[in-house]
């Protein structure tokens, strides 16, 4: 019975407009960043006289030098020009191409922006209604009058929010390697990727355990990461959903808690008390390739232990409110 309960969700929300308009605009923005990447490629090789990527990487170097020297920019600000200028002087050195054409350093880079703001929304969008909806519509008052606890009711819409995640980053994987492959070829799994960088919000860069890894392994941490951070997102909106009857609030709130989020990471150097926050802490990527953190004193560890506790606590306030709502009237 659970399990067909999970079934009908999965099954009602791959028939919503909702959902396949989300996979359409996927596949678009693929399309329009491939092309856009691509364009600049070709740009910065006419403008630079050469496709020579020791060329392009040595100009790269010079502007993040001048770039510092800016006396308007903030600490943290000058911190990520740092640890990139780091990594930049280490794949020199090493020779090791960042710009080594390929659908897989796209769906690298796609992942690693994406996660932020991006996918987030997605996550939203298809979260969003998943209670609220049911509750106007009077679906979860029928299946009480037939003897399935309310209990059961929301933890296989839950079990089905989750697979829905699964399902959105399949999709990102596979539409990102298909569109962006037509751009720049489908090679490239084997290149290697630079991981240990520690920087910390102060510009500090330790490179004592820098390493390498092919690009495969570093794209399954990647979307591992992205998609535990995209399951706190999809608890939070689901604590929304089950809070406000109505669409169109959920959505709303969710979205102006996640865009006031990504504005506070941006801006949160000096609070610290914004390291607590959970969209602060979505960008689990960021510990891999040596990017500083936006607050003092953030560690892997404890953003990990910052989205777990924020999507507990979100679960345990939607089933406690779910259990006792007044839904039969």
């Amino acid at each position: 019975m659970f399990w067909q309960l999970v079934s009908n969700e999965i099954i009602k929300m791959l028939r919503k407009r909702r959902f396949q308009v989300v996979l359409v605009i996927l596949i678009v923005l693929m399309a329009v960043f491939s092309y856009a990447e691509h364009q600049a490629v070709l740009v910065i090789e006419k403008q630079l006289g050469t496709a020579d990527w020791h060329v392009r990487l040595q100009q790269q170097i010079t502007d993040q030098l001048n770039r510092l020297h800016n006396p308007f920019l903030s600490a943290g600000e000058k911190a990520g020009i740092q640890a990139t200028l780091a990594e930049s002087q280490y794949e020199l050195t090493h020779n090791i191409n960042p710009y080594a054409p390929g659908a897989p350093s796209f769906m690298h880079g796609f992942m690693d922006e994406g996660i932020l703001l991006l996918i987030p929304l997605f996550v939203i969008v298809i979260a969003s209604d998943i209670v609220s909806s049911e509750m106007s519509g009077g679906t979860v008052k029928m299946l009480l009058t037939r003897g399935v606890s309310r209990t059961k009711v929301l933890t296989s819409k839950l079990v089905a929010l989750f697979l829905l995640v699964a399902m959105l980053f399949l999709a990102i994987g596979v539409t990102s390697y298909v569109v962006s492959g037509a751009f720049f070829g489908y090679g490239g799994f084997g290149l290697p990727v630079i991981m240990g960088f520690q920087s910390s919000a102060n510009g500090t860069v330790n490179l004592t355990h820098v390493y390498t890894l092919p690009q495969w392994q570093y794209l399954i941490m990647t979307f591992g990461l992205g998609f535990f951070a995209c399951l706190a997102v999809a608890s939070l909106a689901f604590m929304v959903s089950t809070l406000v009857r109505s669409t169109a609030s959920s959505m709303g709130i969710m979205m102006a808690a996640l865009i006031a989020g990504t504005l506070l990471t941006a801006l949160a150097n000096n609070w610290t008390l914004a390291k607590y926050l959970p969209v602060v802490n979505l960008q689990l990527i960021n510990y891999l390739n040596g990017t500083p953190p936006p607050v003092a004193g953030m560690t892997f560890s404890f953003s990990l232990g910052v989205l777990v506790v924020w999507s507990a606590l979100a679960l345990v306030i939607s089933f406690q409110v779910f259990t006792r709502k007044d839904i039969m009237g």
